[in-house]
């Protein structure tokens, strides 16, 4: 009777282990499904957008160009006259892009909550309308600067975000209901209002967008390879933006690269920023936005720079360098970072200097992936 009931107890050991190994192996099978739905949604918004840019720009350039809405390029010598406005193409991508990945999440899986998507959708067009505005109205260099503010309201209703964030040299930190209510909208008003200032050459601004937007996918999705964990629902929000916004940027740039065939303008300008800020606010990647917009800062403390030594110098406002016959550039002095070659070296052109520029943020971009995904401990925080 005892060996009767030794094997009966084998039997029962042998079925739950059994049991627990199908358990382990259909959970495995679930994150690898999830893992790859989630690359193929990235995957469709940044196809989507791209494709989007792609077909409708060359036409709207020709519409542009006969409805005479065209802009002096001034950084060549022969100030030639190219369509503006080109952005609401960029702006319709963008939001296409997101449209698409929303509409297949609903009807296909329903189970995952996009308010992340949806909230940087509306702050999206928000800040499109207010670039379509600002293009067509020219605010003063003030209402610019506070105007962006509007935008950022979806994302504060909304609450998108986590409210604890790691700051440098002070670390975790949990702002409570004020990271809605005060960071959010700060962040997001100083990434549009420094993306809109950090441009002006032909394929500056989109090339300066497809380099954050590309290493915000790129470290969510490598993270979750390195991690071996499935990514947490904000990340696949954040990489699904940053996606369409990398789609968008790099068929933009195919037109506005040197010598540009159209140029943005605010409505483009003003998009890009809202895009790259929600996408980093619903991922909690505030240490990777920091690194990304050192250069903007920069760019944002020599403007109030030139803009004190004007006022006490009692100099005329000078807005543009000043390409001589040969293409290179004379600028007034560093008071950008994109007049700092100029200024330095005698032989730089506009294509020499964007090609520099985005050689710099993209080794800082990237180089700031590697740092926070192989070499700063996740214990630390994920972003």
């Amino acid at each position: 009777m005892m060996r009767s009931s030794f094997w009966f107890a084998k039997i029962d050991f042998g079925r739950s282990k059994l049991v627990q190994l199908e358990k382990v192996k259909t959970e495995t099978e679930l994150e690898i499904h999830e893992r790859y739905k989630t690359v193929l949604e990235i995957m469709v918004a940044f196809l989507v957008s791209l494709v989007t840019v792609l077909l409708f720009m060359p036409s709207a350039i020709r519409t542009l160009r006969n409805k005479g809405s065209t802009g002096i390029d001034v950084h060549k010598p022969e100030k030639p006259e190219i369509p503006k406005g080109g952005g609401f193409v960029f702006l319709f991508a963008l939001v296409f892009g997101l449209l698409v990945v929303l509409g297949l999440t609903t009807f296909l899986n329903p189970v995952i909550d996009s308010a992340g998507i949806l909230a940087a959708l509306v702050s999206i067009l928000m800040a499109g309308m207010i670039g379509l505005l600002d293009d067509n109205l020219d605010f003063q260099n003030r209402t610019k600067v506070v105007l962006p503010l509007i935008s950022t309201i979806p994302m504060m209703v909304m609450s998108v975000g986590t409210p604890t964030m790691t700051i440098p040299l002070i670390g975790t930190v949990n702002f409570g209901v004020a990271y809605a209510l005060i960071i959010v909208p700060l962040m997001m008003t100083f990434m549009i209002d420094t993306t809109n200032m950090y441009g002006g050459m032909n394929g500056l601004e989109a090339g300066l967008g497809a380099i954050n937007a590309s290493g915000v996918v790129l470290y969510i999705v490598l993270a979750q390879w390195v991690t071996g964990e499935s990514l947490p629902q904000q990340q696949m929000e954040a990489a699904i933006v940053a996606a369409a916004l990398l789609g968008a940027t790099l068929g933009f740039l195919v037109f506005n690269k040197y010598p540009a065939k159209v140029l943005p303008g605010d409505v483009g300008r003003l998009p890009l920023g809202s895009a790259i800020a929600a996408a980093v606010i619903i991922g909690n990647m505030d240490r990777l936005a920091i690194m990304m917009y050192i250069p903007f800062g920069i760019n944002f403390l020599l403007y109030i720079i030139y803009r004190i030594y004007v006022k006490r110098k009692r100099m005329e406002w000078v807005k543009f360098a000043t390409p001589r016959e040969d293409g290179t550039l004379e600028v007034v002095g560093p008071f950008t970072v994109y007049w700092v070659l100029p200024y330095f070296f005698r032989n730089i052109t506009e294509k020499r200097n964007v090609s520099i520029l985005l050689l710099l943020q993209a080794i800082l971009v990237y180089g700031s992936v590697v740092v926070f995904l192989f070499l700063v401990p996740f214990g630390t925080g994920w972003f």
